[in-house]
């Protein structure tokens, strides 16, 4: 209930008004009828997109998808300025790395890196289903879904080349989309 709602119901307490009788009201109380639907409007809104997770934007290439939720301030937060952090992937028959210096912002470029923290294969049927994803919920299980049980043309391989203890003080231990891509091979 919002505090609109409690406000006007104290004041006609105060009135001496019986709840079924009208009361009349002042230029304020009209205003704040105008805004009480707008606040009740925006908590459901909050309440629906927390309970089914955010959305995703459609995305018709995975370096797309994945910078998105690197970028994203719920999946994505938590890196902070001084971390850093360098994947490659290969997917859809492309080299890719996604990295982030110290106090740098997340960059994305093309072709092979020789210092990564990790490398991510992902298959291209694979790729595929990721983009289809609504959510983030939903990527999450179909990562760890063809990580763990492999099928023919459909897996995702994670090879860490960096100690673990490492990778976790630069934020992959804190942060929901590093810990996905690596924190399933932990």
């Amino acid at each position: 209930m919002s505090r609109f709602f409690r406000r006007k119901k104290d004041e006609e307490q105060d009135d001496g008004t019986a709840d079924g009788e009208p009361v009349e009201a002042d230029e304020t109380t009209k205003e704040e009828t105008v805004d009480a639907p707008e606040a009740a409007e925006d908590a459901v809104t909050e309440e629906v997109s927390t309970g089914r997770g955010d959305t995703i934007p459609y995305h018709s290439e995975i370096q797309d998808r994945l910078m998105y939720m690197f970028n994203h301030s719920s999946i994505g937060g938590g890196i902070e300025g001084t971390d850093e952090f360098y994947i490659e992937f290969m997917a859809m028959g492309e080299r890719f790395w996604i990295g982030k210096a110290p106090l740098g912002k997340i960059e994305l470029k093309k072709g092979a890196m020789t210092d990564q923290d990790a490398h991510v294969r992902i298959a291209n049927d694979v790729v595929s289903d990721l983009l289809s994803a609504a959510t983030f919920a939903e990527f999450s299980k179909i990562y760890i879904q063809y990580y763990k049980s492999a099928e023919a043309g459909k897996f995702v391989k994670i090879e860490v080349r960096k100690p673990i203890t490492d990778l976790n003080r630069r934020g992959y231990a804190r942060v929901p989309i590093m810990k996905l891509l690596i924190g399933s091979a932990r």
